[in-house]
């Protein structure tokens, strides 16, 4: 009977060892997942931001695509002005007759259409320009001007 509650005692030692050892395995598993949680949300915090600013970012190059896109089109509308306007004449036989001024009303339209693709890459009007005297190789970036034929 000695012998029957020694190995009983034993066995409930062994249990509650074996217990503790669980519970202890279990705390360690417990701050590991802490730790791995608090790492989880720290990445989706991450990806949230990176998230928020991609999408500003589409919405600025969307911007910029509308932007580039009517200026396209206010330079097809000029171009196509200016064919207009020079298929109403024939340059070389006005060229035969009057030299000196269509040299002069070409070199000034040169200048002019050089000054038009500086203004659409970006500088900025001249004092002249901003006071109301207009390039009219470009009419399309004074909306107040009408288009001269």
């Amino acid at each position: 009977m000695l012998q029957f509650k020694i190995a009983l005692v034993v066995i409930m030692l062994a249990g509650a060892g074996g217990g503790y050892l669980y519970v202890k395995k279990l705390q360690k598993d417990n701050l590991t997942l802490k730790i791995n949680q608090s790492k989880l949300e720290t990445a989706i915090d991450d990806n949230n931001k990176v998230i928020e600013q991609q999408t500003a970012d589409l919405k600025k190059i969307r911007s910029t695509i509308e932007e580039v896109q009517n200026l396209n089109k206010k330079l097809q509308s000029d171009k196509d002005n200016l064919s207009k306007k020079l298929g109403k004449h024939d340059i070389g036989e006005l060229a035969e007759k009057k030299p000196g001024l269509v040299e002069k009303i070409i070199n000034k339209a040169s200048d002019s259409a050089v000054r038009c693709m500086e203004i659409a890459s970006g500088s900025p009007l001249t004092e002249e320009e901003l006071n109301g005297a207009p390039n009219g190789e470009c009419p399309s970036f004074w909306p107040d001007t009408t288009t001269a034929e």
